[in-house]
C-alpha cells in the first residue's frame, strides 16, 4: 500500500465519521479522533504485515545454498507477493 492510498483510506473514514456525527454534538471532536486514531492504527497493521512479508522473503534468500541457487532464484523470491493490501 502506498501512502497516498493510507491517506485515502483515513480520509474516508474521517469524513464518515463527519457525516454520522452531529455538529452539536459536545462529543464530535472526541469522536472524530477516535475514528483517526482507528484509521492509523488499521492502516499500521497494513505496513506491519508488508513488513513481516518482506523479512519472511529476505530470510528465504538469505537462507538460499549459494552451490545450488541462483541469482534468479532469489529475484523470484523477493518478487514474490503476498495478499495485496
Amino acid at each position: 500500500m502506498n501512502k497516498d492510498q493510507a491517506y485515502h483510506q483515513i480520509a474516508l473514514a474521517c469524513l464518515k465519521s463527519l457525516r454520522n456525527t452531529s455538529a452539536s454534538s459536545s462529543d464530535a471532536i472526541s469522536e472524530l479522533y477516535g475514528t483517526i486514531d482507528a484509521a492509523f492504527q488499521q492502516q499500521f497493521a497494513l505496513v506491519l504485515t508488508e513488513l513481516e512479508d518482506s523479512r519472511a522473503r529476505l530470510n528465504r534468500i538469505s537462507e538460499l545454498d549459494p552451490g545450488t541457487s541462483t541469482l534468479g532464484d532469489a529475484q523470484a523470491i523477493a518478487q514474490s507477493r503476498g495478499t495485496s493490501h
